[in-house]
């Protein structure tokens, strides 16, 4: 599920609500599923692929036209609760919900219509919260995160050089000639792909297109395997809703994911089972942008078709920010990572990145923490010292 990511945002998951919307809160009558209805077969909607590693496009919630994060791992529609407010959504009925990070409070709201380009949603129940700590993260407004709603009632297929989705109705689909047909399983509501890591034999993982990482595995695995565990690693943060936890960074020497062989992965391994939802591993859009991807959820179906190799997201400066207005926040610096053996520290505020001054849009820019390695980018703190941090390749 959605995880957000500089490379120290990851794991599995921003929501899994209790029982992820499977039972009802006491004192709420069974949710039902929404109305689903489309105006024509098929849709080619645009997307921004946000940082490169989030898929964000255009809908209207209750006649209010906004952005909205894609994650196949939401257990439900999960809107801000200052934007649900702004939009005349009502209070709802307070449940529990649980993030990377653990529990945090949730309210479920009925009698929502969305729509996303000609798909529509009437009588949705969505799942209300506050998301500006993790907004902060990724420094834009997340307004709503359209989860697993959406997957199961739409065939959905992923251009990702021409950044485009195109939303199929499913008794119109014809699955593509020239892709590798997945039988996708199911590990509580979560849908699961196999995997092999390493040479091991095929473990499940969770299909996550809100994982930004590549591939996540849980400590109650990777700990039973000594060649995993010996890893040269960097420490590491992950999380989202309800707060971080520890990760390690590092770099798989061999996985195997649809059909194709992959070398030098980068990935997380969790340190918190706890964390973890369902305790599984978890594939994200840093291994699925290696393939024309079409996802036929409510048929349990995903169709792996031949792609351009695309370039791993891998983090270089062993930092995390936070955006707060005109400045970066240091939130994380990975100890003998680049910036810590620069000097950064937990709590620097950064005012200007290689003379460019940070300010509400900063993170439209190309990502310099992924950049070459090898690469010197000068950080400018508040007090006006300069702070040069060489990227490299540090786990």
């Amino acid at each position: 599920m959605f995880a957000m990511k500089t490379i120290l945002w990851s794991g599995a998951g921003i929501l899994a609500l209790a029982g992820a919307l499977a039972l009802a809160h006491p004192g709420h009558a069974p949710i039902v599923p929404p109305v689903v209805s489309f105006s024509a077969a098929q849709q080619t909607l645009p997307f921004d692929l946000y940082r490169g590693n989030r898929i964000i496009t255009q809908a209207r919630i209750n006649g209010h036209e906004t952005s909205v994060f894609l994650d196949t791992g939401a257990g439900a529609t999960t809107v801000d609760r200052a934007f649900a407010r702004s939009i005349g959504l009502p209070a709802g009925v307070k449940i529990k919900a649980v993030g990377t990070g653990g529990p945090t409070e949730a309210e479920l709201v009925s009698g929502v219509t969305l729509q996303l380009g000609g798909m529509r949603f009437d009588k949705m129940t969505v799942a209300v919260m506050d998301l500006q700590p993790v907004a902060k993260g990724i420094g834009r407004p997340m307004n709503v995160i359209l989860g697993r709603e959406f997957f199961n009632s739409a065939v959905v297929s992923i251009n990702w050089a021409a950044s485009t989705l195109t939303v199929i109705a499913p008794k119109s689909f014809t699955p593509p000639r020239d892709a590798v047909a997945i039988p996708l399983g199911t590990t509580g509501p979560f849908h699961t792909v196999p995997l092999s890591v390493a040479g091991g034999p095929e473990i499940t993982a969770m299909l996550d297109v809100g994982n930004g990482g590549t591939v996540s595995l849980p400590r109650a695995y990777w700990e039973q395997r000594a060649d995993l565990a010996n890893l040269p690693f960097a420490d590491s943060r992950g999380g989202g809703v309800g707060g971080l936890h520890k990760l390690r960074a590092v770099t798989l020497p061999q996985v195997v994911f649809g059909g194709r062989t992959f070398a030098n992965v980068p990935a997380e391994l969790g340190e918190a089972d706890e964390h973890e939802p369902n305790r599984i591993a978890n594939v994200g859009i840093g291994m699925l942008q290696q393939f024309r991807v079409t996802l036929d959820l409510g048929h349990s179906q995903l169709y792996l078709a031949p792609g351009a190799n695309a370039e791993w997201l891998r983090d270089r400066s062993g930092a995390r920010f936070d955006l707060a207005g005109d400045r970066l926040k240091v939130a994380f610096v990975s100890p003998f990572g680049p910036a810590a053996r620069a000097g950064l520290k937990l709590g620097d505020e950064i005012v200007a990145v290689d003379g460019q001054h940070v300010d509400s849009h900063y993170y439209d820019r190309a990502d310099w923490s992924r950049g070459q390695a090898g690469r010197a980018v000068a950080l400018q703190r508040i007090d006006g010292s300069v702070v040069t941090v060489t990227l490299a390749d540090y786990y």
